[in-house]
């Protein structure tokens, strides 16, 4: 990964993920491959990269409760 995308902190990543999903809902994964698979088509390596850690924060934060997870 480049340093571009290393440099978005973490909250950073959830709080767009949480932007994504409260603006797509059901659709915010599907959202996020598309949009960084476009910017990988188009040469946009490290905006690629930031989609798809923005990906793995929607999945995360979408996901259910694990059986046995404790809640926090």
């Amino acid at each position: 990964m480049s340093q571009a995308a290393e440099a978005i902190s973490d909250p950073d990543i959830y709080r767009a993920a949480k932007l994504v999903i409260d603006q797509r809902r059901e659709e915010a994964a599907t959202f996020a491959v598309v949009h960084a698979d476009e910017l990988l088509e188009d040469g946009d390596l490290d905006g690629s990269a930031v989609w798809r850690q923005i990906l793995a924060a929607v999945e995360e934060l979408q996901r259910g409760r694990r059986e046995g997870e404790a809640l926090n």
